[in-house]
């Protein structure tokens, strides 16, 4: 199934929390903010409120119980780098040095819908004070 039909299927269902869904992977690295296991998600922003909804690896499905959320008041600046032709990362940086590094795929047919969505979130991040900063270095030095 791909990723265009998955996320069909749960906006019928109504299983998404969130609006603008993304296909991302969290990474547990020093950041301090998601400690759990570097795991596919869809996040979404809805409300102010920044959602990471856990997928299972092989059935793409939803794993409430390992969802995460974050208030996106808590950042203030944010960069993205691109890793290659096929990825990226957002790191989004709080006011105390923690951060959130997020991964995703680019430039495939089967993004495009991630991308798109991810430059609305980004535009809404923008719009409520959260800074690009790209003179920030990859906080792991890649």
């Amino acid at each position: 199934m791909d990723r265009h039909q998955i996320l069909m299927d749960m906006r019928n269902e109504h299983k998404l929390k969130g609006l603008k869904p993304c296909f991302i992977v969290l990474s547990s690295v020093n950041g301090k903010l998601y400690t759990g296991a570097t795991s596919d998600f869809i996040m979404s922003l809805k409300n102010g409120v920044l959602y990471f909804q856990r997928l299972s690896m092989f059935f793409h499905t939803l794993k409430p119980k390992d969802d995460v959320s974050y208030p996106i008041k808590i950042f203030k600046e944010y960069t993205i780098k691109k890793k290659n032709n096929f990825s990226s990362i957002l790191f989004l940086y709080t006011k105390d040095g923690k951060y959130l590094q997020i991964n995703y795929q680019t430039g495939m047919p089967d993004t495009q819908s991630t991308e798109y969505n991810l430059s609305k979130i980004i535009e809404e991040l923008e719009a409520s004070g959260i800074k690009n900063n790209s003179l920030y270095e990859d906080p792991k030095n890649e």
